[in-house]
């Protein structure tokens, strides 16, 4: 073996285990090549060329669309044309009025304003004609109660009502129940003891129960039976027709208010015992009797003193054994 050999395997180690910092420091860094540096836009070298060709394209448009001008020349004095003083004033003003006395070939629509001639409404007033003849005949009806709403209609109501009632036929009664329809089965004498048993402030009104009781065929018995039932014949602690002032609304049969001409509070307010005893049997002879075609307590009741506020079997059985005992009495004396 050579001597020179491991020498020159020496030199090949420290050069192979030689830093990096002193190798890069010799030798120019090398930049590994890029897949696109080798890549090539194929637009790159066409981008000029179609540029310039849009840029003329576009130049000759532009210069197709403006006006020819003829290209402008220098004249002497000489050469100027001289101006024709031949048109007068007076043709320029009558050619001025030919053009505004012209008729223009279109002519917008004038904008006109039609006016209706005055009608007679002969439509509306055969109407209220006809209206007012319907009225007429209803109003003429014979039952005139069941179109008086107002309340000044109520003194009409209770002076044709006995008239009506009289001539109004017989009902028949259905089996068990008691009819309000009849002549009086108790006295006026008897009436006014009942009402001083009670300490009722209506005593001393006994012949005003019996009479009205008569002119609307209804009798008295029931209505007292009522009147003491509804507010313990004006004695009762809680009755709405007791005032402050100690006096009453008279309201034998707490009728409500219904637009009545006086009230007090939702129930009506009488001036006297007798104008109240006179509304209760025009309501039970009217509106039960004759529009409703009711008579019996059983009927009545349940209309008059809704399940809602009262207790409707009570309130019958109570006014049927009122009217029994009072009959009995009158039968024993």
């Amino acid at each position: 073996m050579n001597d020179s050999e491991p020498d020159i395997q020496a030199e090949r180690r420290s050069a192979h285990h030689e830093p990096r910092s002193a190798r890069r420091a010799d030798q120019p860094v090398q930049q590994r090549p890029s897949p696109l540096a080798r890549s090539r836009d194929p637009f790159e070298e066409r981008l000029p060329v179609l540029r310039e060709r849009r840029l003329s394209e576009r130049r000759t448009h532009t210069q197709e669309r403006l006006p020819a001008v003829s290209s402008f020349a220098t004249w002497t004095a000489e050469e100027l044309p001289t101006p024709d003083d031949s048109f007068d004033t007076g043709e320029r003003d009558v050619l001025l009025t030919e053009l505004i006395a012209a008729t223009p070939a279109y002519r917008p629509a004038s904008l006109r304003r039609t006016v209706r001639q005055p009608v007679f409404p002969w439509r509306l007033l055969a109407v209220c004609a006809i209206s007012i003849i319907i009225l007429y005949f209803f109003w003429n009806d014979a039952d005139p109660a069941r179109i008086c709403f107002a309340p000044g209609c109520t003194a009409r109501e209770q002076t044709t009502q006995g008239r009506v009632i009289a001539q109004a036929p017989d009902l028949p009664v259905p089996n068990g129940q008691h009819s309000v329809l009849g002549p009086p089965s108790i006295s006026a004498q008897q009436i006014d003891r009942i009402l001083a048993e009670w300490g009722s402030p209506a005593v001393g009104t006994g012949a005003a129960w019996v009479e009205l009781g008569i002119r609307y065929g209804i009798d008295p018995a029931y209505a007292l039976a009522f009147f003491i039932h509804e507010s313990g014949a004006g004695t009762a602690p809680g009755w709405a027709g007791r005032k402050p002032d100690g006096s009453t609304t008279h309201n034998v049969g707490n009728i409500i208010c219904a637009g009545y001409r006086t009230c007090y509070g939702r129930f009506r307010d009488y001036a006297s015992w007798e104008e109240g005893i006179e509304d209760w049997y025009r309501l039970i002879a009217v509106e039960y009797v004759q529009w409703r075609g009711v008579h019996t307590v059983e009927e009545i009741v349940p209309i008059y003193a809704p399940a809602v506020e009262n207790n409707v079997p009570n309130y019958v059985s109570t006014v049927n054994r009122l009217v029994a005992e009072w009959r009995a009495s009158r039968a024993r004396s």
